[in-house]
């Protein structure tokens, strides 16, 4: 009869070869390699009156030497690398040999990091919107978007500091908008961490009211006309058109500043015996799509000299 083969062979030629690998990556882990890593950097010890003016790198390409043990623990616990703002100028092959003494760094890319600050300046400035709203048809924005707070404490280098009239909201596109909007949105940082901000959200208030359509009769004036010349037009009044929302539409069918008007002056340039009025909106009342009816109104002198 032919031997059996033994039960356990397979463990024993599998515990072989993991015993085998084993010892070859001992061996080789004690062998001497040149390895290139990234290192993310942090700012340190910034004196509190002064500001950067532009940012250090935020990462650091570093070539090291060393054996194989040690770059396997800087490639799975890489260090970050301190920047000293303390400093105008550090050279990152001596910050470098601190942090990583268990290897030789051959070069740092960048080697020389140099550190530009000035002074610390502190101002007060509103926020701007870079919201849009779209609402759905029918309704409206009316007024400005409002911000509670409506502006924002910035404090950094006195170059980039006076320059600044307003900090920006982030960009949104609010769409099918049909009520008053009110939602927290955060500001923009447009200059990559450079100023600090008392505030990172404010919130946003924007009234989104739905329009109706409304109609009536204006009469026509005349502005700057002496005091003794008299013109009538043709038709007396005229229909005007207009958009305005539900809540004010009796509001705009009784406003007495709500008219057509002339300027004296286009009268007396116009040579075929029509003019165009213009409409005069009354105060406190939101209107769209204002329109007349009948552009083009024929006039008449009734008296004076």
């Amino acid at each position: 009869m032919p031997d059996k083969v033994p039960r356990h062979k397979g463990l024993v030629i599998t515990f072989c070869i993991l015993a085998a690998c084993l010892m070859w990556f001992t061996f080789s882990v004690r062998e001497t390699f040149t390895q290139v890593f990234e290192f993310p950097t942090v700012i340190q010890n910034l004196p509190p009156e002064l500001a950067l003016t532009s940012l250090p790198p935020q990462s650091v390409r570093v070539q090291v030497e060393g054996e194989g043990i040690q770059l396997l623990r800087l490639y799975y616990n890489p260090p970050t690398v301190p920047i000293d703002a303390s400093e105008d100028q550090i050279d990152m092959i001596l910050v470098m040999a601190e942090i990583a003494s268990n290897v030789s760094t051959t070069t740092v890319m960048p080697q020389i990091v140099d550190i530009h600050k000035e002074v610390r300046e502190i101002k007060r400035i509103p926020i701007r919107s870079h919201i849009r709203i779209v609402p759905v048809p029918g309704f409206h924005v009316v007024g400005d978007v409002r911000f509670d707070p409506d502006s924002v404490t910035v404090s950094g280098a006195s170059s980039i500091i006076e320059q600044l009239d307003f900090w920006p909201s982030e960009k949104r596109r609010l769409s099918a908008v049909r009520d008053t909007v009110q939602l927290m949105v955060a500001l923009s940082d447009t200059l990559d961490g450079l100023v600090d901000l008392d505030l990172t959200q404010t919130l946003i208030t924007a009234d989104v009211p739905e329009f109706t359509e409304g109609k009536r009769d204006i009469e026509i004036r005349v502005r700057d006309a002496p005091a003794d010349q008299e013109i009538t037009f043709d038709p007396a009044k005229t229909e005007v058109v207009y958009q305005v929302p539900i809540a004010q539409f009796d509001m705009a069918r009784e406003a007495e500043d709500f008219y057509a008007f002339v300027r004296y002056s286009d009268i007396l340039a116009d040579t075929t015996g029509l003019v165009y009025p213009l409409i005069n909106l009354p105060d406190g009342i939101e209107m769209r799509g204002v329109r007349l009816v009948q552009n083009a109104m024929r006039y008449y002198f009734v008296g004076g000299n």
